[in-house]
């Protein structure tokens, strides 16, 4: 498609900031903080669709390799598949992953992730190691997901790297493959902690 052709798409969508930036495709949401940046090339269909909030949307249809993935822009939020646990854990490695929904909405990837990074520390919180092994998988899911669609979540990736570092290693935790993209994203987290402490240094 060429690059007129999805703008004016997303155009349809209230609030949604289009630019073209370094040869990127950059679709900002401010509602969520994070913006999916794309190789245009790589978007081979934009047309709207129908959500069950009746708000304006358009899914794009994003080449990956030889998956076509999609990307869905509504009004303050974003729709995207979840990567498939197995793309994530070593070879022949034992896991046990809840029921997985086809679609994830941003929103609801942030209100998870940031509901067990809180309860995590709450003393009455009673989770079978495994049952919780099994949650993380399914966000580290998630955030995989978001990043195949060109986000970069990383207020959502710090709270998940909060609650994986707090529990340890339950057992039953799958060991996940090497990803680079992920030690980059890893590296934005501990880099957005360290400007935080600044902040809170200069005005305390």
């Amino acid at each position: 498609m060429q690059v007129w052709e999805v703008t004016e798409a997303l155009a349809e969508v209230p609030g949604v900031e289009v630019k073209v930036r370094r040869g990127l495709l950059e679709i900002h949401m401010p509602a969520l903080g994070d913006t999916a940046s794309l190789d245009p090339d790589e978007i081979l269909a934009a047309e709207s669709v129908f959500v069950p909030t009746r708000a304006a949307a358009v899914q794009l249809d994003i080449r990956d390799g030889r998956a076509v993935l999609p990307l869905i822009v509504t009004v303050d939020d974003m729709v995207f598949n979840p990567a498939y646990a197995d793309d994530l854990v070593e070879p022949g490695a034992h896991r046990q992953l809840p029921a997985m929904p086809n679609l994830i909405s941003y929103s609801e990837m942030h209100r998870d992730v940031r509901a067990l990074g809180k309860a995590i520390d709450d003393p009455a919180l009673d989770l079978e190691p495994e049952t919780l092994a099994a949650t993380l998988l399914a966000h580290r899911c998630f955030l995989a997901g978001a990043m195949r669609v060109g986000l970069w979540p990383v207020r959502v990736a710090a709270w998940w790297e909060y609650a994986n570092a707090r529990v340890g290693a339950p057992s039953g935790i799958a060991p996940l493959r090497s990803d680079p993209d992920w030690d980059d994203l890893m590296a934005d987290v501990a880099e957005a902690r360290r400007q935080t402490v600044a902040s809170e240094s200069t005005f305390s």
